[in-house]
């Protein structure tokens, strides 16, 4: 089996096309500066992962395991107190935009 570590620092988009899911893994551009304005950040394209739908969901369930873990719900709230993070209130504020 061929083991690699890549580092992202998102997903730029979800597809799922017949039971097949692909994640594709971006990191931010290191040619972009760093500015004070509200400019997006520009990304690079890693690659994508892919796997099967069944696989797929169970990493989603995983995920909400680990959500609801205490350690993880206080560093959430720790970045959103430090603005790292964006709160609730500040996605419904965007999204009502």
């Amino acid at each position: 089996m061929n083991s690699k570590n890549i580092y992202a620092d998102t997903v730029s988009a979800i597809n799922v096309n017949n039971g097949i899911v692909k994640m594709h893994l971006v990191a931010q551009s290191p040619n972009q500066g760093v500015t004070n304005n509200n400019d997006e950040a520009k990304f690079d394209e890693l690659g994508e992962i892919t796997m099967p739908l069944n696989g797929f969901l169970y990493m989603l369930s995983v995920i909400e395991g680990l959500m609801q873990d205490e350690k993880m719900k206080d560093m959430i709230e720790r970045f959103q107190k430090a603005g790292i993070i964006p709160s609730e209130q500040d996605i419904k504020k965007a999204q009502t935009k």
